[in-house]
């Protein structure tokens, strides 16, 4: 505002009044003079416009090529003229507010050209176009592409710190995990080793004294103290860490999936001489000859199946089981599938955990040794199970050694 009084009154000034008197008179020559000089300040200044009017805002001299001989913003800006005037005495100068017209924003400024009496005989006027809205609307651009940016880049790294994070707390959980491991091992190996010593006196004890009186007592000690021998044993191979000396034992051998699952499903009924297995009907399929090491994978497939039964006996259910073996590219998926009640999301999470059983007689470490037998032969296991529709256990192996 203050450069455009500033540019209008020293133009104003600058003009002669005896000029601009004879523009009245539609002098050319004059008015080539006078528009050629508001041509110079305009381009010097950058304005709009600069022009000159009458008191009936019709134009004396125009910068503008497309001007009528009224002034095209009378409507607007006629107060703000006929106060200079009409006015006394006349104000020197005149700044409008910002105000808008089309797509633009523009300010004029007014100030009177006078002759040597003192007589407002014109009004001068400047316009120029108010850029800094211009400048506003980029900034608001800017903004908003900052803004943009600036979310995406927080969202991003917002992701990638809760991705580390999430390392962060696995890392710190598994190395916890295996320490208390490591320490529980060593205190059930000992625990185990001092429990197995005296249940193998009192298992010859009890035999020697059914060879002596044939009495029930004596077979039910042998059974139990079997069935707590089996426990022990468990945690002693949990102790030294799953597989323990079953992937030392020689090298691995050629196993033959046919025979060795029915060889597996033939023997199995001697664990339950008193119930009926049913063994679901396999698809033909050939299943294929790997190399690995039977041993660790019979243990494996036994401590499946042994829980697939328990689960059908825990639910008062006939023992129905499937186990079956297919080719999947370069590896082979060993199915075990019962018809048992199924398992809820909270059993499947914590199915791997040690110690973690559902049965009352279980020791919570099958499924634990099984998955760590299995990820040692280079595989991996994995459960599909619903309440009340069975549960599946799949068998990822390589056809070859997968020993780590």
């Amino acid at each position: 505002g203050r450069r455009m009084a500033a540019i209008a009154s020293v133009t104003g000034g600058a003009l002669d009044p005896v000029m601009v008197e004879s523009l009245t008179l539609d002098d050319i020559e004059t008015y080539l003079y006078v528009n050629e000089t508001l041509q110079q300040v305009r381009r010097a200044d950058s304005l709009s416009e600069v022009f000159l009017l009458d008191e009936s805002y019709r134009y004396l001299a125009t910068t503008s090529l497309e001007a009528d001989s009224f002034y095209y913003l009378a409507e607007l800006n006629g107060p703000y003229i006929d106060s200079i005037f009409f006015t006394t005495p006349a104000p020197n100068v005149i700044v409008t507010p910002s105000y808008r017209t089309g797509r633009f924003y523009l300010r004029s400024a007014f100030v009177p050209v006078v002759d040597e009496s003192g007589a407002v005989i014109a009004v001068l006027g400047v316009e120029a176009s108010v850029d800094y809205f211009d400048a506003l609307g980029d900034l608001r651009e800017n903004l908003y592409y900052s803004t943009a940016v600036s979310v995406l880049g927080g969202l991003l790294f917002g992701l990638l710190f809760l991705w580390f994070q999430k390392r962060l707390n696995r890392a710190e959980t598994m190395a916890f995990m295996n320490e208390t491991h490591a320490w529980l091992g060593r205190m059930v190996a000992v625990v185990a080793h001092e429990i197995r010593n005296p249940l193998m006196i009192i298992r010859a004890s009890a035999e020697r004294l059914s060879k002596k009186s044939r009495g029930e007592e004596t077979e039910f000690i042998v059974e139990e103290v079997d069935r707590l021998n089996s426990i022990v044993t468990g945690y002693l191979d949990f102790s030294r860490g799953g597989a323990g000396g079953m992937l030392t034992e020689g090298g691995p051998e050629k196993i033959n999936l046919d025979d060795f699952l029915a060889n597996i499903r033939r023997h199995f009924q001697d664990k339950y001489p008193d119930e009926k297995i049913t063994w679901r009907k396999l698809e033909k399929s050939e299943a294929p000859v790997i190399t690995g090491y039977p041993r660790a994978l019979r243990q494996v497939l036994l401590n499946l199946l042994i829980n697939a039964a328990e689960a059908c006996r825990g639910d008062n259910r006939p023992i129905e089981l499937g186990l079956s073996a297919h080719s999947r590219g370069e590896n082979v998926v060993i199915k075990v599938e019962d018809s048992g009640p199924g398992m809820t999301r909270r059993d499947l999470k914590m199915a791997f955990e040690p110690f973690y059983t559902t049965r009352q007689t279980g020791s919570g470490l099958g499924l634990y040794q099984s998955r760590k037998i299995v990820v040692d032969l280079g595989g991996e296991i994995h459960i599909e199970s619903k309440v009340g529709r069975g549960t599946t256990v799949m068998l990822t192996l390589p056809a070859k050694p997968g020993k780590k």
